[in-house]
């Protein structure tokens, strides 16, 4: 009986620190947005508000923004069709992320970019 209290107590540290790893993975539910997440969330913010699906004067929203206008705006935040595709793939395979992606645009639409 001695024997195997003792064995719990050596190994009680072990068990204090898996259980703190186990407690932090559980913690950890919201997926972190990369530098890829953060570019993108920057693209759909301004594309929002460029294209008068957003207007910041509560204003008439403009219409669809051209070819033109969506090639410079890829090019202002880094990004291109075959980017922005991929983005979107991953997102809608992923739920939580894209809702963080989302929370961001919120932020900066708030921010005013």
């Amino acid at each position: 009986m001695i024997d195997s209290m003792y064995g719990v107590l050596r190994r009680l540290p072990l068990f204090v620190v898996l259980g703190l790893f186990l407690g932090g993975c559980g913690l950890q539910g919201q997926p972190k947005l990369d530098a890829a997440d953060i570019r993108f969330a920057a693209f759909y913010s301004d594309y929002l508000v460029r294209s008068g699906v957003s207007p910041k004067d509560g204003g008439v929203p403009s219409p669809v923004m051209s070819s033109s206008g969506l090639d410079s705006l890829f090019a202002r935040h880094g990004m291109d069709q075959k980017s922005f595709d991929a983005k979107l793939n991953a997102y809608s395979r992923d739920p939580q992320l894209w809702r963080e992606v989302l929370e961001q645009v919120r932020r900066n639409l708030r921010k005013g970019q």
